[in-house]
């Protein structure tokens, strides 16, 4: 690797390690803790992986910097294995480049500081990549089995792992030269190690009645194909935008300028291929309904590396110059907004409530009204699962007659009725959740509510003291 990018790439990983210590845990990373304190096959909402490593990264210490451990690893190893195919497929200086652009491409800074099941989906995507360029490209058969076993390692972080199956058979289909991998056994017999990888999902579905299979469908498939242009419009403009417009904008581009080179390039073909199935399958399905910027992620692996063999042999410096000077100069006001943002702006970050300002609430639960027999309640996976790191408690519970319980519905079984003291907090004082917590208390007593307010965040949670 080049020495300038290779202190660029040390320098923007050390200020991840650096700062992500200095955020409170969003609500899904405290969602995904509280998994790997509950491991499983599998969850309602997800497959295991993010909860696997966890663990192994809370092995020591349970602090914000060791749950966000598994975020820098997993993004560090995604542009270290984006890096090793560039280089395996197009020279040092594609390579090089596509860690600049890799670097520059807000998603993946996101998985960098935001512990969530895409930093494994696009670690383990990576590196099937890897082992596919490898067993199909140059005929290495021990990386056609590889590209199973990593595939299987997707599947288990991300059901949308499955979508670059499709870009595969298009490539293997286009491919007069590797069309042959169709009828080969070795194919088959990788795929059937994906699916034992995989398996332990399929026993955790298959013993509860399919609920995660069915919960995701449903979430990103549309049932209602009334056309709807607004989410069209918010997925085109989310997918330049969340990619980074000097990238995305470079690949079609690119795709544009060499359509007749595509198919005769086994190395573009490929690329592409899984590129293009990713980006229009989430492009159709947005018609229909809303589809999340991160969904499309995946693809702009393979994407980032064709843009960057292509601005390597065209030696187009400007692009990946300006859009990694871009990240450099934003990232340190992403890390440090109280240095950087005017104190009358810093209420208008967006989503900042979600990493400041929580703790200090459960902190003040703890001291004025946690007792030392309470169940702890709350009202959906969210606050349960913040209140379950930073209350230090023991268990959290949301009960099942509530909206938004996810996995904790599989977790209620360890309470015992009539419950007979209970602490209930929400971030909100919906009287529909009084009602449902009707149907397990005789007595709701309002305790009033908490706040936290400082220059970026105004936080509060209500309180309910309830009994039998």
């Amino acid at each position: 690797m080049d020495r300038k990018v290779l202190l660029i790439f040390i320098w923007i990983v050390f200020m991840h390690i650096l700062f992500n210590q200095t955020l409170q845990l969003h609500y899904d990373e405290a969602y995904y803790w509280v998994w790997s304190k509950n491991l499983a096959l599998s969850y309602y909402d997800h497959p295991p992986m993010i909860a696997y490593i966890i663990r192994l990264t809370t092995l020591f210490s349970d602090k914000e910097f060791f749950v966000r451990l598994a975020a820098v690893l997993c993004s560090t190893t995604t542009v270290i294995m984006m890096y090793k195919t560039a280089l395996r497929m197009f020279g040092q200086k594609a390579a090089d480049i596509t860690v600049l652009l890799a670097l520059a491409w807000p998603i993946l800074e996101g998985t960098f500081f935001i512990t969530t099941i895409d930093s494994p989906l696009l670690m383990f995507w990576s590196i099937t990549l890897y082992c596919v360029a490898r067993g199909f490209l140059e005929n290495e058969l021990r990386f056609i089995y590889l590209a199973g076993v990593f595939l299987g390692c997707s599947l288990l972080s991300k059901y949308t792992a499955v979508l670059i199956l499709p870009g595969i058979l298009i490539f293997l289909l286009l491919s007069s030269v590797k069309r042959k991998y169709l009828w080969n056994f070795n194919t088959y017999l990788a795929l059937a190690l994906a699916l034992v990888v995989f398996s332990p999902v399929i026993i955790w579905n298959a013993e509860h009645e399919w609920v995660s299979f069915a919960f995701q469908f449903k979430h990103g498939i549309s049932s209602d194909k009334s056309i709807n242009f607004a989410s069209f419009g918010d997925y085109i403009g989310s997918t330049i935008g969340a990619a980074n417009p000097f990238i995305s904008l470079t690949i079609f581009a690119f795709i544009f300028i060499k359509r007749k080179e595509i198919l005769r390039n086994e190395k573009y073909l490929l690329l592409v291929s899984i590129f293009l199935f990713v980006v229009f399958f989430f492009g159709y399905n947005s018609l229909f309904k809303f589809m999340e910027a991160n969904w499309v992620a995946p693809a702009y692996i393979s994407g980032i590396i064709f843009a960057a063999a292509c601005l390597a042999e065209y030696n187009i410096k400007w692009v990946y110059r300006v859009a990694i000077t871009l990240i450099l100069i934003l990232l340190p006001i992403a890390k440090m907004p109280g240095k950087f943002v005017p104190r009358q702006f810093q209420s208008k970050i967006p989503a900042v409530n979600a990493f400041m300002g929580n703790q200090q609430l459960y902190d003040k639960i703890k001291v004025n009204y946690l007792r030392a027999n309470d169940v702890v309640l709350s009202c959906d996976y969210g606050n349960a699962s913040r209140g379950w790191y930073y209350l230090n408690h023991g268990r959290t519970y949301v009960l099942s007659n509530f909206k938004f319980t996810d996995n904790y519905q599989y977790w209620n079984d360890k309470l015992s009725y009539p419950i007979e003291n209970a602490l209930y907090y929400c971030d909100n004082d919906d009287a529909g959740n009084l009602e449902l917590l009707k149907s397990y208390f005789k007595e709701i007593k309002p305790l009033g509510s908490i706040s936290y307010r400082d220059s970026f965040v105004d936080n509060k949670l209500y309180l309910y003291r309830l009994s039998n």
